[in-house]
């Protein structure tokens, strides 16, 4: 039994014998006399009927094919939906633990910044030397890039975006636009009038070598 691709190419030699007139007149395709338009307008005939032959026939030797892929296709989507779910789920649950711990890093860093400010007040007053927590004793934001045993995950600062109120949203990003609203946040801009705009990460894995 042949193999597709014989049968294939087959059928291709034996349709493209069938235009061997054109396909030799395409090296000269010039009309000069009556006679040579009579044959050019049988050539362009023959040549639309001999597309039509073409297409049909691929369609016929690809519907087997485009079966075998359905099955296929419908063999691997319960997988391939529940691998899917999967990744959401994992990925959800990871971007919040990182946003909970860079909150909690944030709020750390800022009652120990505020606690040394407010010494430094009173220092002032008292004249008392003040010694100054290491840099290294105050809280760290999460890192970035996390190393798990298979290979790495980045948190990606993004945020989601939505008008709340869009006749307050700024004139230049009106209509309003949220392409250019999104511009904007991404160059560093946290409030926009009528516009909610709320703090996510994005994760980025890769695996070891």
């Amino acid at each position: 039994m042949q193999s597709i691709e014989t049968r294939t190419e087959n059928e291709v030699t034996i349709l493209q014998q069938n235009q061997s007139t054109l396909l030799a007149w395409m090296a000269s395709a010039v009309v000069t006399t009556d006679a040579e338009q009579k044959n050019a307008e049988d050539l362009l005939i023959n040549a639309r009927q001999g597309l039509k032959a073409v297409e049909a026939k691929r369609k016929d030797l690809l519907q087997p094919v485009n079966e075998t892929r359905d099955r296929i296709n419908a063999l691997f989507k319960p997988l391939t939906d529940k691998l899917s779910m999967g990744i959401h789920i994992v990925n959800e649950a990871l971007q919040n633990y990182h946003l909970k711990q860079a909150k909690e890093a944030e709020k750390l860093q800022a009652i120990a910044l505020a606690e040394q400010a407010a010494q430094l007040a009173e220092s002032k007053t008292t004249g008392e030397v003040v010694e100054i927590v290491p840099t290294a004793d105050i809280p760290l934001a999460p890192t970035k890039t996390s190393q798990a045993h298979l290979g790495s995950v980045t948190y990606r600062d993004d945020f989601d975006v939505s008008i709340v109120d869009p006749l307050l949203v700024p004139r230049e990003l009106c209509d309003p636009n949220l392409s250019r609203i999104r511009a904007r946040v991404k160059s560093g801009v946290t409030e926009i009038p009528g516009v909610l705009i709320t703090k996510k990460y994005i994760t980025v894995a890769k695996g070891g070598k």
